[in-house]
């Protein structure tokens, strides 16, 4: 929690906060003007600058049409004309295109011919267009075409045109003479089409454009040029004043922080101690404060205390009336009998429901020992219980439950859940009894039971009967039946076998959710399994009109499983697949390796499985839609029975699905380790570590699963955990696998587990103790550790485990 500020503190901070505020308004304010104000300058500056750089751009290109000019009236110009060498204009042409800003240069005849250049032919830019004007009129000519000046000068003989002189001046080069080291960025635009500007053209700033006055000669081609100057030019300029006012304002605000601290403490001052005379309980509570609102806070507080101590005292005596009065009125109307004793077992409280069920009314049992409800062989363990439990030894029923056989006052007997709960009553240490009649759900259980045995013995029996008539026939006429009729025969019995498998899987689902099912697990390739389900299922896919599609990935598929029962879960797959597949349409089953599993995919091309159903897919007797028993048949317990086959054998099961085009039911197994030698080994590649795959077994017996689910993220690093939640479970488990550790509470469903520490099964395994109370018995060497589950820690235990199986791992080596 974050610690709160004093009411003076917040004072003060909203002070200096006001004081800031004004502080940074005014740097923004004082800001904007001087930049306004150097903007403007900045302006100015680039009126000037573009007016010269305009008129420098006409002087060069007025002194290069006076250069072409001289050479042109120059007595030298008429005379080479005459002369077939053209000596004086051989050397002329390379002084006007070296020394200037001339490109080339070319001389014509009076017929516009060309006479002399640096070429033998004319170049390709001479055009007769370019000097008709010159040959019509006789008079001097400035051009400007396709980015280049062209100044034309006739030579005159008397006033008669006798040739020119036409110069052709590249106007990039003139422009960047003319812009020569300027820091601004420029663009310079003649006409409509042809513009230049320098690569740093900025791309906004403040900009101005300028066109060429009508007195230059420029102008006469709409002659123009842009300048613009960045703002971070502007910034630069505002920086340094913006910093020393922006110092000298912060070493100002450092006096007015000390006076606005002053000021809230004296603001605060009044209310803080009319707060601390709340809290220390100081009523009525009064202020020295002048202020009008101090003293209506002060006489509101009173008044508010006041009602608070009257509303609390109306509060607690009707909660005390309501809470008798609900308190008899729920137990006089519960339905079970509810029974308070004291630590002698003498009744004290008897309720109507108990009356009903014991035949005794209240004034006839209260004083008089519990004992008088119970038979004679349970008084005496009752005793017993009761008197263990009162001298520290561990609960034997408090807190837990049974079932017990009650006694009414007629002498008759029924059997009963009992539940106690313990008490503490002013200081006095009682016991609570909650009792309920469970004859009618004993008289059901034994009714499913013959139920059960009547349905199996009649369904068995023909099937044992077919079974056997099958197997005498392949025994007998082996050899002389024809190969398609010993395959059918064959399939025959196989499916026979896996019927009477099934069935017994159907009476028998109790014993699947108490994880209770028998496994006899083999080294088994997954492949074979696969392949011989598929031809088990292929007449029945025949008859649908499915084709199956298998493709395998790993032939040497090998897994530790029961053969039969993933037969039984490859049946199911595969059935549910082709019922629910349209006519013409393939099932395709796939097997391939996925981590440290094997992963067998059962893919049609049906209906789908709407997604209100996904969540309810493997309860038992769940189908998507009852018109489907009708349509497919089935009696929606297969897929139930698949889940707890594949979590048996330690993997997982699952699918996914899109109505209208079909689903997809996987299942994948563990591949068997091969190298048990190390734990928590690691190999080190590159800059990164790779943990190998969870190699031990470790056995979860507990009734309650709580822990199991608070332990198995942590312990799943490293290890692989089944859980199972009776000592029956518990056998069949140890019988049929090894375990590298067993984490076991020591009290199940009320019986002691000493006597099962002592058997065989789990002298060569470690096993940690899990309870409430330290047992009272000697432990055996096999019990490693033992853990309280109230004050359990995860990690430790984490570590712990890690510790032991590294131990039992490391002696098993030696």
């Amino acid at each position: 929690m974050s610690k709160k500020r004093s009411l003076a503190s917040h004072f003060s901070a909203s002070i200096l906060s006001l004081l800031f505020g004004f502080f940074i308004f005014v740097v923004a304010a004082t800001s904007i003007m001087q930049f306004e104000r150097l903007e403007e300058q900045l302006k100015e500056e680039l009126h000037i600058e573009a007016f010269n750089k305009l008129n420098l751009f006409n002087v060069e290109l007025n002194s290069l049409r006076q250069v072409v000019f001289r050479m042109a009236s120059s007595q030298l110009s008429i005379n080479g004309l005459i002369d077939l060498n053209h000596s004086y204009f051989h050397h002329s042409l390379d002084d006007l295109s070296l020394f200037t800003s001339v490109n080339d240069a070319v001389v014509f005849d009076y017929a516009g011919e060309y006479l002399f250049g640096d070429y033998q032919s004319p170049p390709t830019w001479y055009k007769t267009s370019l000097i008709n004007q010159t040959l019509s009129t006789n008079q001097r000519a400035l051009l400007f075409k396709n980015g280049y000046f062209f100044i034309v000068e006739p030579i005159l003989y008397y006033g008669s045109m006798q040739g020119g002189i036409i110069a052709r001046v590249n106007t990039k080069d003139m422009v960047n003479q003319v812009f020569k080291k300027t820091s601004y960025s420029f663009s310079v635009l003649i006409g409509n089409n042809w513009e230049y500007s320098n690569n740093n053209l900025a791309p906004d700033g403040i900009t101005l454009k300028m066109a060429a006055p009508a007195s230059m000669d420029i102008s006469e081609f709409s002659t123009s040029i842009s300048l613009v100057e960045p703002y971070s030019h502007l910034f630069k300029g505002i920086y340094p004043w913006l910093f020393s006012f922006t110092l000298l304002g912060l070493i100002g605000l450092l006096p007015v922080i000390f006076i606005a601290q002053r000021i809230g403490r004296k603001m605060a001052k009044p209310i803080t101690r009319l707060a601390d005379n709340i809290s220390e309980g100081n009523y009525p509570v009064t202020s020295d404060s002048n202020a009008q609102e101090i003293e209506d806070l002060a006489i509101a507080f009173n008044l508010a205390h006041e009602e608070l101590i009257n509303a609390n005292m109306i509060k607690i005596e009707a909660e005390r009336r309501s809470g008798q009065s609900k308190l008899v009125a729920i137990v006089d109307t519960v339905v079970d009998g509810i029974v308070t004793i004291t630590e002698q077992g003498n009744i004290v409280t008897f309720n109507p429901a108990a009356e009903t069920l014991f035949g005794y009314k209240e004034h006839e049992v209260i004083g008089k020992n519990v004992k008088i409800l119970m038979t004679s062989k349970d008084s005496h363990a009752h005793d017993t219980y009761l008197t263990n439990y009162l001298n520290g030894k561990p609960a034997q029923i408090i807190g837990i439950g049974r079932e017990v056989v009650a006694q009414r006052a007629d002498g008759s007997t029924f059997p009963a859940d009992l539940s106690i709960s313990e008490m503490h009553v002013s200081g006095e240490r009682m016991f609570t009894g909650i009792i309920r009649d469970i004859t009618l759900r004993k008289k059901d259980e034994q009714l499913k039971n013959e139920f059960v045995a009547t349905v199996s013995h009649e369904l068995r029996t023909p099937l044992t009967s077919i079974r056997g008539a099958l197997g005498l026939v392949l025994g007998k006429f082996d050899g002389q039946l024809p190969a398609k009729s010993k395959t059918m025969l064959s399939m025959a019995l196989r499916n026979c076998e896996r019927l009477t498998t099934l069935i017994n899987d159907i009476l028998d689902i109790e014993k699947l959710e108490s994880e209770q099912m028998s496994l006899e697990l083999v080294e088994t390739n997954l492949d074979n399994i696969i392949r011989r389900s598929i031809e088990d299922n292929e007449g029945f896919a025949n008859h649908h009109g499915v084709s199956l599609c298998y493709l395998p990935s790993p032939t040497g598929a090998f897994v530790y499983a029961d053969s039969g029962r993933l037969q039984q879960v490859m049946a199911n797959l595969l059935s549910n697949a082709i019922k629910y597949s349209d006519r013409g349409s393939s099932v395709t089953i796939s097997l391939r390796r996925q981590d440290d599993s094997y992963r067998v995919d059962v893919c049609d091309e049906g209906t789908g499985i709407s997604p209100e159903f996904h969540a309810r897919i493997f309860e038992r007797f769940s189908q998507a839609d009852s018109s489907d028993t009708r349509k497919r048949g089935g009696t929606g317990l297969g897929l139930a029975i698949s889940r707890t086959i594949i979590e048996s054998h330690h993997g997982e099961i699952d699918f996914f699905s899109t109505v209208g085009k079909g689903s997809t039911f996987f299942f994948k197994l563990p591949i068997p380790s091969k190298n048990l030698s190390t734990l928590g080994h690691t190999e080190h590649t590159g800059s990164t570590f790779k943990k190998e795959t969870p190699l031990y077994q470790v056995l979860v017996i507990d009734a309650d699963k709580s822990v199991f689910n608070e332990i198995k993220e942590p312990l799943s690093e490293f290890c692989k955990l089944l859980f199972v939640s009776s000592k029956g479970a518990a056998k069949i488990a140890l019988h049929n696998q090894n375990f590298d550790l067993i984490i076991m509470d020591w009290v199940l469903k009320g019986d002691d587990i000493s006597g099962l520490l002592d058997e065989n099964i789990f002298s060569n395994t470690h096993v940690i103790l899990l309870g409430d109370n330290l047992p009272n018995f000697r432990l055996p060497a096999c019990v490693a550790a033992t853990h309280q589950k109230s004050q359990l820690n995860t990690n430790a235990l984490k570590s712990e485990v890690r510790l032991i199986l590294k131990i039992r791992n490391t002696r098993e080596a030696m």
